[in-house]
């Protein structure tokens, strides 16, 4: 069982990874339009919101691969 317990884990850290660059890039290539003066000012706040999202289910993938939690499940197996 801690065999499994540490592939679950392993398992959130990646889609914590994930998560990062599938949120943060896009948020942070915003701010560089926005900065280059391509897209409008308003787009700082969606990707002000996308990074928070990105921000908050990351930490939550942290906290389940700390726990040997599988991402899709809320306790170990």
């Amino acid at each position: 069982m801690a065999f499994q317990n540490y592939l679950d884990g392993a398992a959130s850290f990646g889609a914590a990874l994930v998560t990062s660059a599938v949120c943060g890039l896009p948020a942070w290539f915003t701010v560089v339009a926005v900065r280059a003066e391509v897209a409008p000012a308003w787009a700082y706040g969606a990707a002000g919101i996308l990074a928070v999202i990105g921000g908050i289910l990351t930490l939550a993938f942290l906290r389940k691969g700390v726990a040997g939690v599988a991402p899709t499940r809320q306790r170990r197996r």
